[in-house]
């Protein structure tokens, strides 16, 4: 796990439950200015809680049961919540592309606002990644 630099304008945590996708979204946001990555794997309480106490402006996650026993809002208060969990389904309701990762760093980019990564986003505040 990377620490966040101070530096960085925007740093961002990355909670995963599979590997796979949580390094794919940091490598991808690590190559945008001034976006500073930190992963944890959500499955590893200590290591959610060490990466959360640097204060990210942005935090994005995928539900594991682990993270179901803690309040993100409460361990990242001024931080955006984005939830990339993903719905396993026959078929696409959507297109496949990069819309989702432009959105998740249009998210990023605007931390201070509010942004929506599908057509209807929660109350609360949390961004959602639409259903796959």
């Amino acid at each position: 796990m990377a620490a966040v630099e101070n530096g960085a304008q925007h740093p961002v945590v990355i909670l995963y439950e599979h590997a796979l996708l949580g390094e794919g979204i940091a490598r991808y946001l690590r190559a945008q200015s001034g976006v500073e990555a930190t992963v944890a794997s959500a499955h590893d309480l200590e290591a959610v809680k060490s990466a959360l106490a640097y204060g990210p402006a942005v935090v994005i996650f995928e539900l594991s049961d682990a993270l179901r026993q803690v309040d993100l809002s409460t361990l990242a208060p001024d931080a955006v919540l984005i939830d990339v969990s993903t719905v396993v389904a026959r078929g696409s309701a959507n297109p496949p592309g990069v819309a989702g990762l432009e959105k998740i760093l249009q998210a990023v980019r605007c931390s201070n606002s509010t942004v929506s990564l599908s057509a209807e986003s929660p109350p609360g505040g949390t961004l959602s990644a639409p259903a796959r």
